[in-house]
């Protein structure tokens, strides 16, 4: 019985070959009772506008109004409000 050994050599991921998926997120209002974030959906990029209390935290899903997916998750108490808005962050 013959043993061969494959050497391999690191190949790094090329980057530039890789789909970056990002969300942009602004908090206002962090030392208020309600926060405010101001968001994209991470299916369909519609700007949305949250607010949501913080007594204590837990993990929610806020669903967008537009495509019915969970849009973002947040560690908060509750969501208050969310509302569609154009998205600062489209040109």
């Amino acid at each position: 019985m013959e043993v061969r050994e494959l050497k391999k050599t690191y190949k790094p991921r090329n980057q530039d070959n890789e789909t970056r998926n990002f969300q942009h997120v602004k908090i206002l209002d962090c030392t208020q009772p309600v926060h405010r974030v101001i968001f994209e959906c991470w299916h369909c990029k519609q700007g949305l506008l949250t607010e949501v209390e913080v007594e204590s935290s837990q993990a929610l899903d806020v669903r967008c109004p537009n495509c019915g997916k969970t849009a973002i998750k947040l560690m908060a108490n509750k969501v208050i409000s969310t509302t569609a808005i154009p998205s600062p962050w489209q040109s």
